[in-house]
């Protein structure tokens, strides 16, 4: 066994052992390189090990429902039927499950008021204000806020063995990890203090107090109606503060305890090998480690004179099945091969020197290299085989009809 086929034996079997015993995988890296296709096959690869598996994704786009041969995924945990989706029998999964969803913030924070109001009076005041309706749709980073609110359910619940995390792309899943503690500082009771009139500093304080004049002062700036909805926000929403505070706490362990574990998921595209390499340096600096990098669509090294060893009469042969069997037609397409196999050559050179260096940096024992595949990844056929790549040590899965 070669020392790189031994090194990406290792790096399946940290894989396969992540699988079987942790708790979270966050699967974190640059948009456009699998990353929601390979949280798909990890969670797969997890029930068919026998355990009970949810694959949550973050990105509103349809990849994860798609890479599972689903029309769509809501907002509420759904059982994939890995019989119907294979065309065969069940599978022995030994009591393992594969459940999937998506996340919908706006969804997901109706849910959080709903079961913290105190009462119908509340909940009705929440849903009739403006602010809460520009929070719950709008504003920048609730996408996070409400995924840290939707995995920490998930991963409290006690159902689900496993929780598979797929984040959005580079930035905003720095984002997800920053977020923690967020939301609190938000409800803080310094901020609220400045638009609450405090009810026991008589008529002078509640008249000539400091929030008092800022809520003044913007109600000139920004409008009367605006200024009573965000009074109302504050008032209404005060029940929130504790809520958000325990919950920023219980993400925090949660994302640093033992049983989590990061996955940075890349090409060997130079570009989103530097974004790799970024969030690889972010994660180091909150104090966290990717255990695995996984690199999607890796060309093989071949050498581009590989083309002139084609047998001229398998070529015509070939040829002739698709309706070319002139000289010309043979001749032009041999050029066109030629083409396109130094070109290839040519790329796979460039990302095994990315992969090369990314190696060094993170040590290559940590690398996992999946090949280029050569298809779109749309039923979990296909994702049983991307899995075979992942943790090719492990048992082999059963065969899949693709549909």
């Amino acid at each position: 066994m070669s020392k790189e086929v031994q090194l990406q034996s290792e790096a399946a079997d940290t894989i396969g052992d992540l699988l079987e015993t942790s708790r979270l995988i966050v699967c974190v890296g640059p948009g456009g390189v699998g990353k929601t296709t390979t949280a798909a096959a990890l969670g797969l690869r997890a029930a068919m090990a026998g355990r009970k598996t949810i694959v949550l994704t973050i990105d509103p786009a349809k990849r994860l429902a798609n890479s599972l041969g689903l029309d769509t995924l809501t907002n509420q945990p759904q059982l994939i039927n890995l019989s119907e989706m294979l065309g065969q029998p069940e599978p022995d999964l030994n009591g393992g499950e594969l459940w999937a969803m998506m996340l919908d913030s706006k969804q997901t924070f109706d849910e959080l008021v709903n079961r913290l109001a105190p009462d119908r009076g509340a909940l009705e005041k929440a849903r009739e204000n403006n602010i809460y309706r520009l929070l719950s749709s709008a504003l920048h980073g609730m996408q996070e806020y409400m995924a840290l609110e939707k995995l920490h359910d998930l991963y409290t619940g006690g159902y689900f063995d496993l929780v598979v995390l797929d984040t959005p792309p580079t930035k905003n899943a720095l984002e997800f990890l920053e977020t923690p503690g967020r939301a609190s500082q938000f409800f803080d009771e310094r901020i609220i203090r400045w638009f609450l009139p405090s009810k026991g500093a008589g008529l002078f304080g509640r008249v000539f107090n400091a929030g008092s004049i800022v809520i003044s002062l913007l109600g000139k700036i920004l409008g009367e109606a605006f200024v009573t909805d965000l009074v109302e926000f504050f008032d209404t929403f005060q029940y929130l503060q504790e809520a958000l505070k325990h919950r920023g706490d219980m993400i925090e362990f949660i994302l640093r305890d033992p049983d989590t574990y990061f996955l940075v998921i890349t090409s060997a595209d130079p570009r989103r090998m530097k974004e790799a390499v970024f969030f690889h340096e972010k994660l180091a600096a909150l104090d966290q480690k990717a255990e695995v990098f996984i690199v999607n669509r890796v060309i093989p090294s071949f050498s581009a004179e590989d083309i002139a060893h084609i047998d001229d009469t398998e070529l015509d042969r070939l040829l002739a099945t698709h309706g070319l069997d002139n000289a010309h037609d043979a001749a032009t397409m041999r050029l066109r091969l030629e083409t396109h196999y130094a070109r290839l050559a040519m790329l796979a050179v460039r990302d095994h020197d990315a992969i090369s260096k990314l190696g060094r940096l993170v040590g290559k024992e940590a690398l996992r290299l999946v090949p280029l595949l050569g298809e779109d990844v749309h039923n979990l056929g296909h994702l049983l085989k991307l899995g075979s790549f992942l943790t090719p040590s492990r048992t082999a899965a059963p065969a899949a009809a693709g549909k």
